[in-house]
């Protein structure tokens, strides 16, 4: 009988150390500010620009500044879309080909996105990652 409580308690410490580093490692990445605060944006499909009759789908993921920002995104959404949309059917396949047109339209998603939540880019969305960027 004392080999099963032997285990059973190893089992037991072995839990307890698990739980307690995974909540400590929990609460020092959010105190040390390491733990992005993410947002995602359903996916929008626009036609571009031009003649060529090609279209964009894209999916982002807003990174914010704070947490309070994530509940603004929300009730913002609308806004947001109508926002992306007019930028997003502002461009031509050629402009958004190359990295840096890319890169461009990060920036520019940014601003647009934080004019809508009147917020700046250190109070509101710090960046814009595509998680995907489909031109047809």
């Amino acid at each position: 009988m004392s080999v099963f409580k032997n285990i059973a308690a190893f089992f037991i410490l072995v839990w307890i150390l698990l739980t307690t580093s995974a909540a400590g490692a929990s609460e020092g990445g959010e105190s040390s500010g390491s733990k992005d605060i993410l947002a995602k944006v359903d996916a929008i499909v626009v036609n571009l620009k031009g003649p060529s009759k090609h279209y964009l789908q894209i999916e982002m993921t807003l990174k914010l500044a704070k947490p309070d920002v994530a509940e603004k995104i929300k009730l913002y959404m609308p806004v947001i879309r109508h926002k992306m949309i007019l930028l997003l059917s502002s461009k031509d396949e050629t402009q958004l080909e190359p990295v840096e047109g890319k890169q461009k339209l990060v920036e520019e998603s940014k601003k647009t996105i934080n004019q809508a939540l009147e917020l700046t880019d250190k109070e509101g969305v710090t960046d814009v990652l595509f998680s995907s960027f489909i031109i047809q």
